[in-house]
């Protein structure tokens, strides 16, 4: 087993050498495959607010799987649930510990031929960005993983979380390259199958297929996951979620049920370029900014002049000064035009 140092390292040299998280991702799996035996991995990160993928590094073998064990996820009240691990502070679980209380492992994983699992949350200053799940089958020498092999991922969990935070809020200028003035809509089937789509939705699929390194008729693990919390009736439709494509810009995903003629129950999922109040919140969080920084410029938004936003906020004016001064500083403008600009109008 390595120590913490060893893997400080090893995550800080692969972060500086991967042009995005799905590399940086893949290089982390080979480095663990070292020291801990396991037959297959799905490494997702996460929206930090409502916990859902925003994009998988996948076994092809768990790729087979992944929308029953989705399903679960959100339609029964399993042990070692993703959000009851993140909500209850206690982050890693094995399943072999509880596998005889699992409905996921009696219906999918041992008829799959996997023996246990490790699931982990990726947590960084009390927010997940990722999770990393590990499978063992029971062909392996060592079915079960061993209290070795869970330390070793309890030391790795907040340096991932660390860098898996770095790559959430890194910048991508650039803007989609789609089909102006709709959006795209995609109809689905129960069971996930694909009925109908527009031509912009055509595009922002394999944008996002492209991103998890998919083939081209596979469901992304972000449309998976508003499927199934959807089919268990768990999803607020107002729910938005933004999903960064590196080199290429921000897609937002919402979905909602259909009802055909004949009673049928089907999905619709909606993708389009994130919208620039979308990414206002996403950006202010991106460029670091505090929570003070962040009511400041919610301010400006409105065209406050500084006087007036020094009453609002009940400080001087020197100090909405000084705070100007460091929000240019960590957004890389000069003035307030500029600033309303890169954060908001230029999204339009």
């Amino acid at each position: 087993m390595q120590d913490i140092h060893y893997w400080q390292k090893k995550s800080e040299s692969y972060s500086k050498s991967s042009e995005d998280s799905v590399q940086y991702r893949q290089k982390m799996i080979e480095e663990l495959r070292k020291f801990i035996s396991f037959d297959a991995f799905c490494f997702t990160m996460t929206d930090t607010q409502i916990l859902f993928s925003i994009g998988a590094v996948t076994d092809q073998s768990i790729e087979n799987i992944h929308q029953q064990i989705m399903s679960l996820e959100y339609g029964s009240e399993d042990v070692n649930n993703y959000v009851y691990l993140v909500e209850s502070g206690q982050y890693i679980g094995r399943l072999s510990d509880v596998s005889s209380q699992s409905v996921r492992y009696k219906r999918v994983l041992e008829p799959n031929g996997f023996s246990d699992e490790i699931r982990a949350a990726l947590m960084f200053q009390g927010q997940c960005y990722g999770f990393l799940t590990l499978f063992k089958m029971v062909e392996n020498r060592q079915p079960h993983f061993q209290n070795a092999e869970v330390d070793q991922v309890k030391i790795l969990m907040p340096i991932m979380g660390k860098a898996l935070m770095e790559f959430y809020h890194r910048i991508i200028e650039e803007r989609l390259l789609t089909e102006e003035e709709q959006s795209g809509i995609i109809i689905l089937d129960k069971d996930l199958h694909i009925l109908s789509t527009n031509t912009k939705a055509t595009q922002l699929l394999t944008l996002l297929r492209d991103n998890e390194g998919l083939l081209d008729w596979q469901i992304p693990k972000p449309i998976q996951a508003f499927c199934a919390k959807l089919q268990a009736n768990k999803l607020n439709t107002q729910t938005s979620l933004l999903v960064p494509i590196n080199n290429t810009g921000y897609i937002t995903i919402q979905a909602s049920f259909l009802i055909t003629a004949d009673s049928q129950q089907q999905i619709a999922i909606v993708l389009n370029e994130a919208s620039p109040k979308e990414m206002l919140s996403f950006l202010l969080t991106a460029y670091h900014l505090t929570p003070r920084e962040k009511e400041v410029v919610v301010e400006i938004m409105k065209g406050m002049p500084t006087k007036v936003i020094a009453h609002n906020l009940g400080i001087s004016s020197y100090t909405v000064q000084d705070h100007l001064k460091l929000i240019f500083q960590k957004v890389g403008v000069g003035d307030r035009n500029e600033l309303v600009w890169k954060i908001f109008t230029r999204f339009n």
